[in-house]
């Protein structure tokens, strides 16, 4: 009996464990489903519009072998580090986690999510958690935005939508949308939107040349209040600018062709992929089609070689590519650029010649002449002009055919002249080039004999008979000229020879022989006791006319001619002062009287000679008188003879007055020959 009670009570504590362990074993799997525990509670729980909430978090940490580190709480892509550093213990937990967060209009009454991040042993763990604020009784307005597109080039036009909900009970008066991005002037304003009412407004923007980015505000007023809503997310526009800028220089032409630079720059906000560049003739200026990013270059080279078939290629490009929405794109320049096949100098070979056919006479005043033009050109020469200098284009051929070419021309000129032949033309390069030139004499004709002052009138018919006379217009001026200087010549010859005739003879041949240039230079007289025979014979001339003036007729003093010109070693030139007539007087009388003059006055100067001393150019120069030999006494009627050889000046270049003898004085000249 005692057996069995310690049977069954055995029986019973070991059921009680079997039921203790199920009951364990039953709860573990459910309690321990979660890594942690999070707990959220909001002060306050309701708002009326956006505000500020300050959230309690409790964590638990549901593991019992590894801590909780590293413990962050994310809210609105905004991480906080809610624990500083520490850990929560394996079974533990941590309290009173607090953060002050701001919750908007848009999340009122509906569920807010928290994201709690930690570290075990070395692994991440993460975990949500969330919590609503209600919306209290004071309505608020819903306001959602849409756009049919986000991308688009500029110019072209983006549908925004605005979308205003008033779900309350109330009505929303004075509402009014800026989106000052989008707009200078409001979207809409005083509307009113009923209790339970939605309303819509669709705003056309044209996309300019950056992206913009819409941020609406809404304001309007309920119960007397006055609101505004701005919890809408930024919407961006972004602005897609598809461009390729190119830029072509087309080089010198050479003989193995043109040289075309392209350069490329991607001047817009896309990438263009696949660019490929063709001529008119679509032939590749690249071998493997290239990308090219925003503000990305590439530059190209490109050989045209232009055929001597055509004369004229006209040269233009083409791009083409994909934009990044898979659109072709293509690039297509108006400019044209003509090519010329290349011509060296050696290509063209081309002479001229030209010669008389009829030649120029006076009568015609016309020639005709051949000429020849020689084309031994490799190449197409066009637009030739045969031309001369003066008279301009003689002809003129559309293409210049090969071999001779000649023609007759018939020239009208005025006077005989050399003709300058030029021919002129374009090679296939465009370019304009003298080809040949050559000189054609013309003379007189030889039937006839020179020409006269050829006649200014002319046939005005062509432009050959224009040219000629000008040309005889201008000879005519010459031959003008030329007989006004003869005459000018002959006139001053003939009034020469009338002045020398108005002159007496003695006078006239003294003035042509006798004259000497003057030279800046100091004489010294040197003079002789033995007077000269000349001087004598002079001064009794002058006496011989004083005797004779004073029988004529009363009449002024009149001045004589000078004797000769003193040259080296002869005496000077006699001054003679003209004195009152007095009572004639014997001839032998004339003679010592003449004689004694010559001796006092030679005695005079050459003792005042003897005692001459230096004086200055500056101080005025006085006749020499003898201290103590006294002066002959003279007769105040009788000129003074040779008184200036007292002191010598120098002979001035200026000729003394001529005056016509009277004819009373003949034997004067008679003496003279």
């Amino acid at each position: 009996m005692k057996r069995s009670k310690n049977a069954r009570a055995f029986f019973n504590r070991l059921l009680r464990l079997l039921i203790a362990l199920v009951c364990v074993f039953a709860f573990i799997p459910t309690a321990h489903a979660e890594e942690a525990r999070i707990n959220i509670t909001a002060n306050p729980t309701e708002l009326t519009d956006t505000g500020n909430v300050t959230f309690t978090f409790e964590i638990a940490n549901y593991n019992a072998d590894y801590p909780m580190s590293d413990v962050m709480i994310t809210y609105n892509g905004t991480v906080y580090d809610v624990l500083h550093g520490a850990q929560i213990p394996p079974s533990g937990s941590a309290r009173d986690i607090t953060l002050n967060l701001n919750v908007t209009q848009s999340q009122l009454g509906k569920p807010i999510t928290f994201l709690v991040t930690w570290t075990r042993n070395g692994e991440p763990m993460s975990q949500q958690a969330q919590y609503t604020i209600a919306q209290a009784e004071n309505p608020i307005i819903t306001v959602t935005r849409t756009a049919d597109k986000t991308n688009a080039k500029p110019g072209e036009k983006v549908s925004i939508t605005y979308t205003l909900k008033n779900t309350t009970k109330f009505d929303m008066t004075e509402i009014t949308l800026i989106d000052e991005n989008i707009s200078d002037m409001p979207i809409f304003e005083d509307e009113t939107l009923r209790a339970s009412r939605t309303i819509s407004y669709d705003y056309v923007y044209i996309m300019g040349d950056e992206s913009v980015t819409s941020t609406p505000i809404i304001t309007y007023s309920v119960n007397s209040k006055v609101k505004t809503f701005s919890s809408l997310e930024p919407l961006e526009l972004t602005m897609v600018l598809i461009q390729l800028d190119m830029r072509v220089t087309e080089g010198t032409p050479t003989s193995t062709g043109v040289t075309f630079t392209i350069d490329l720059v991607n001047t817009g906000t896309q990438a263009i992929s696949n660019i490929l560049l063709t001529d008119e003739r679509g032939n590749a200026a690249n071998d493997k089609p290239f990308d090219l990013a925003p503000q990305e270059s590439r530059s190209l080279s490109y050989i045209v070689v232009p055929l001597m078939t055509e004369p004229l290629r006209n040269v233009q490009f083409k791009l083409s590519g994909i934009d990044p929405f898979a659109q072709p794109y293509e690039l297509a320049p108006a400019d044209i650029y003509e090519v010329y096949p290349y011509v060296d100098a050696s290509q063209i070979n081309v002479t001229v010649r030209a010669e008389t056919v009829t030649p120029w006479t006076a009568d015609s005043k016309k020639l005709t002449a051949r000429i020849v033009i020689t084309n031994h050109s490799s190449v197409e020469l066009t637009n030739i002009t045969v031309s001369e200098t003066t008279i301009g284009v003689i002809k003129d051929y559309d293409i210049l055919a090969a071999g001779e070419t000649s023609f007759d021309q018939e020239i009208q000129l005025g006077t005989p002249r050399n003709l300058n032949i030029t021919v002129k033309g374009y090679d296939p390069t465009g370019a304009n080039r003298a080809l040949a030139n050559c000189v054609m004499p013309v003379a007189y004709g030889t039937e006839t004999a020179a020409p006269a002052t050829p006649s200014p009138e002319q046939d005005g018919g062509s432009n050959f008979n224009i040219f000629g006379s000008i040309n005889s217009g201008i000879m005519t001026v010459l031959i003008i000229l030329g007989v006004l200087m003869v005459l000018s010549v002959i006139i001053l010859i003939a009034l020469t020879a009338m002045e020398r005739a108005k002159r007496p003879r003695g006078f006239i041949q003294d003035d042509e022989d006798d004259y000497i240039e003057p030279e800046i230079r100091t004489t010294k007289h040197a003079f002789h006791d033995v007077p000269d025979p000349e001087e004598i014979r002079y001064t009794q001339r002058m006496f011989a006319m004083k005797n004779e003036e004073q029988q004529g007729q009363n009449q002024e003093s009149i001045l004589l001619p000078a004797a000769p010109p003193v040259r080296p070693a002869e005496q000077p030139p006699v001054i003679f002062a003209s004195s009152s007539p007095r009572p004639q007087e014997s001839e032998p009388r004339v003679e010592e009287l003449a004689q004694k003059f010559v001796e006092t006055a030679r005695t005079r100067y050459t003792e005042a000679q003897s005692t001459a001393s230096y004086r200055p150019a500056s101080e005025a120069v006085k006749p020499y008188t003898p201290p103590t030999q006294p002066r002959p006494k003279v007769q105040p009627s009788i000129p003074r003879v040779f008184d200036y050889k007292k002191q010598p000046k120098p002979q001035s270049t200026q000729k003394l007055p001529v005056t016509r003898v009277p004819k009373g004085a003949r034997g004067i000249v008679d003496d003279e020959e």
